[in-house]
């Protein structure tokens, strides 16, 4: 049990670094987000949206730490229990699942925020109403 509990542990760090680029990738693309709208594009400033943003990225983050949780705990259990898997395969699976599951999310706020960043220097909103769109 000690070294489920040092193996979950190790996981939940690297989470949490995982868990910093995704809030920067989050807050760069809030940044650009709210720029564009409101001073570019006329918008009217909603919390509305901005709390949804949020609550997402936060249900991201809870979710992820549970599945990797549960990776870890099930990897570890069974090759107690049922199966050998050494331990270099169960620290790639357990990395694997963090930078798939962070890491794609990360990347969707990475590529909004640069696109949205591109649109602020071109000073063009003609392309935000087909991202809405599609």
């Amino acid at each position: 049990m000690n070294l489920l509990y040092m193996n979950v542990l190790e996981d939940i760090r690297m989470v949490v670094i995982c868990y910093a680029i995704l809030l920067l990738a989050f807050i760069a693309n809030v940044v650009f987000s709210l720029y564009f709208n409101i001073s570019m594009c006329s918008e009217v400033f909603e919390s509305r949206r901005l709390w949804h943003g949020v609550k997402k990225a936060a249900v991201v983050m809870i979710g992820t730490l549970f599945m990797v949780t549960a990776v870890d705990a099930a990897g570890i259990l069974l090759t107690q229990y049922a199966v050998y898997i050494n331990e270099e395969v169960h620290e790639f699976i357990t990395t694997a699942m963090i930078t798939a599951t962070i890491g794609v999310a990360a990347w969707r706020y990475i590529k909004e925020a640069y696109r949205t960043f591109i649109r602020i220097l071109n000073g063009s909103i003609h392309n935000h109403e087909q991202d809405e769109e599609g």
